[in-house]
């Protein structure tokens, strides 16, 4: 008997295993091949919200085609999470939300291409708008989607890869007796030295002939 149950758990295992890869394949080929068409995104959407028990495999394998897919599919994908985080408190599966918002800083950081971003702007002001997520959640988005984000990052890791040299003060600040010798050669002028000296010397030569005139 014993022997008999244990071989009945080993199948109910196999058995859900087998049921969880059944299910993974099924979002693959789902997630690959939905489009921009309401229907395409509604069908989906409510599939997603039926299986609400594997919210964590669904938007794992969401974010995993969301990283191998070309822009415009990315959006597709977008607009899929719009609809599934939109509806899911209605359908009694308000988990999708918090499991998306895990993810979506990340999500929103792959679709900066002009292409797409207009239109992944007016999805989160709907959310903005509806209160879907609170408010720092939707800033931290904007911020990942701009392209701005990314340059700030960049210049930041830049500056801090750069040496830091060390801070050295100027002689001329150091070292005023140079500050002031530099002044004198800066300012000298040989002409005006030549014509003190003849000054000079033309002072000294009326000085001894007065004194020549002087009576003895």
């Amino acid at each position: 008997m014993a022997a008999g149950g244990g071989g009945g758990g080993r199948a109910s295992s196999s058995a859900a295993s087998s049921s969880a890869g059944a299910l993974e394949a099924s979002l693959d080929r789902k997630l690959q091949a939905v489009t921009n068409t309401m229907e395409s995104i509604q069908g989906l959407s409510s599939w997603c919200l039926e299986n609400k028990r594997h919210h964590n495999t669904i938007v794992y394998h969401w974010m995993k085609w969301l990283r191998r897919s070309a822009f415009p599919h990315r959006l597709n994908l977008f607009y899929l999470a719009n609809d599934v985080i939109q509806n899911c408190k209605r359908k009694n599966a308000i988990v999708f939300r918090d499991t998306f918002a895990e993810v979506l800083p990340e999500a929103a950081s792959l679709v900066k291409d002009p292409s797409v971003s207009k239109s992944i702007e007016r999805i989160f002001k709907i959310w903005e708008d509806r209160n879907v997520y609170p408010e720092e959640t939707i800033l931290a988005l904007k911020e990942a989607l701009s392209t701005t984000f990314k340059t700030q990052k960049q210049l930041k890791e830049t500056l801090n890869k750069q040496p830091n040299k060390p801070w050295k003060k100027s002689q001329t600040s150091a070292n005023p007796k140079a500050a002031l010798k530099s002044k004198i050669v800066a300012e000298f002028r040989p002409q005006s030295l030549i014509d003190e000296l003849l000054l000079y010397k033309r002072s000294e030569d009326q000085i001894e002939l007065k004194e020549k005139q002087l009576p003895p």
